[in-house]
């Protein structure tokens, strides 16, 4: 029997209210169109990604974050983006400025240990 992983709904209702609030002339249309993937594979590889964290490393939390981080910049984007040297130091950089801040870093933590709370 499949399970069913609620942190995959929860992103796609995210993604949705997000992509209804944000004007179209902004992105450049869907993400598809942008290089991205279908909506349910990147879900896919989100929960794949995210089942790989081992749950007792003492920086999982802040590598589920990173990974959710990773790929909604993607999808916003396009997957290209993935492919630029120059990615993974903007990451770092929105990461450490989230974390840096005291409301947004409360959240940032609570997020890490939602992303980990379901089972690997």
């Amino acid at each position: 029997m499949t399970t069913i992983d609620p942190r995959a709904s929860v992103l796609a209702a995210l993604q949705m209210r997000l992509s209804a609030r944000r004007p179209s002339s902004r992105t450049g249309g869907p993400a598809r169109a942008r290089g991205g993937a279908p909506p349910d594979a990147a879900a896919q590889a989100l929960a794949q990604r995210l089942a790989a964290i081992d749950r007792s490393d003492p920086d999982g939390r802040r590598k589920a974050v990173r990974v959710l981080l990773e790929a909604q910049l993607a999808r916003e984007f396009g997957t290209a983006l993935l492919n630029d040297p120059a990615f993974p130091g903007m990451v770092e950089a929105v990461q450490l400025q989230l974390e840096g801040d005291a409301q947004a870093g409360a959240a940032v933590r609570t997020l890490g240990d939602w992303l980990l709370s379901a089972p690997a």
